[in-house]
């Protein structure tokens, strides 16, 4: 995809002086609200990985709140139904359907496939919005059970493998309604950190030049060649897909990077202003899930950030600005790492 000339930013104002947590910046209560949505949401089905705690919790209570069916992958089982128990009896809805969890490890395909494989069991075969939010960062350097390393394989390779098993249920239900389904991949501003590094991606061959912030930049630059790519060759089957940055957020997300790490990012205080809640940090991945621009498969491939589309970086920007690296858009790096990844994970390349 080509990078946006003139970035649409509906929510630029009420982002213009960030307060911290809580501020004025939209909830995803406020972004459905402003979608108009009405009854539409009643005929969705939902899938949010990384639900039980953070930006995929409250993804999928707002999703919930707005009538959705909604499925909810995670690791801990019991602490996912607790998190749905707590989403439903807080809820002033009474006949929803409830939030179905299901069991998945992304630092594990086969956990992926049978996850995948659950849900279609499920939902009936039907996925209308796709919302690949979980992810891990400030990782120690190791490997996932498939040898990938960690960032790279929970962040990047388990939702490129999730998304081709669930293609055709998203391609099945965008007929099936007449609407466009959706992928939402959440990315984020550390992509800036790293290019792609094609010639060692795993950090297999030199270990000693591994590090945390560079191999998490490149997992989230990934996301965003993957919704290019599926916006560039799917949107003619009615998909399109879009890459976020949620924010500066109080989630487990860091839970390995303690001080150090956020030392090495210039401390937590540089970001106080600019920190949002954990709803908040969902409203750019809902914005994206709901909103009627979207609908456009010609607006799809974008990088979005505070509920907007985000525009270039320039020189001197930190992570904390909402803006994109100039290599975010390049499609031979993108069609070359889809090759790639189609191998990691055994499937044919499509003509």
């Amino acid at each position: 995809m080509s990078a946006p000339q003139n970035p649409y930013q509906p929510y630029a104002a009420v982002h213009a002086n960030p307060n911290g947590p809580d501020d004025a910046r939209p909830s995803p209560a406020d972004i459905i609200r402003d979608a108009k949505t009405g009854d539409a949401l009643q005929s969705k089905v939902v899938l949010v990985t990384g639900a039980s705690s953070g930006t995929g919790l409250e993804s999928v209570r707002s999703m919930y709140e707005g009538g959705a069916t909604v499925f909810a992958t995670a690791r801990d089982m019991p602490k996912m139904n607790k998190v749905i128990d707590e989403i439903v009896s807080s809820s002033h809805l009474k006949h929803a359907p409830r939030p179905v969890a299901i069991e998945m490890h992304l630092d594990d395909l086969d956990s992926v496939r049978q996850g995948a494989k659950t849900f279609e069991e499920k939902s009936g075969g039907k996925l209308n919005i796709l919302i690949n939010n979980a992810g891990v960062a400030g990782v120690p350097y190791g490997q996932t059970k498939n040898g990938f390393e960690v960032h790279f394989g929970t962040n990047y390779v388990s939702h490129f493998l999730l998304f081709n098993l669930l293609k055709p249920l998203l391609i099945a239900s965008a007929n099936s309604t007449g609407t466009t389904s959706r992928i939402v991949n959440v990315s984020s501003a550390a992509h800036r950190r790293s290019k792609i590094r094609f010639e060692d991606i795993n950090f297999a061959r030199d270990p000693s030049a591994y590090e945390q912030f560079t191999a998490y930049g490149q997992s989230k630059l990934a996301n965003i060649y993957m919704a290019n790519y599926m916006t560039r060759h799917f949107s003619t089957q009615h998909l399109t897909a879009l890459s976020v940055h949620p924010g500066i957020v109080h989630t487990e997300l860091g839970r390995y990077m303690g001080d150090a790490g956020w030392d090495a990012l210039g401390g937590k205080d540089k970001f106080a202003k600019v920190f949002k809640s954990g709803a908040q940090g969902a409203s750019t991945q809902i914005w994206a899930a709901v909103d009627p621009y979207f609908e456009d498969v010609a607006h799809g491939g974008v990088y979005l950030s505070d509920c907007g589309v985000a525009g270039p970086a320039h020189d001197g920007e930190d992570d904390s600005r909402p803006c994109y690296a100039a290599y975010a858009y390049d499609e031979e790096a993108e069609e070359k790492l889809w090759r790639m990844s189609c191998e990691m994970v055994g499937l044919e390349v499509e003509n």
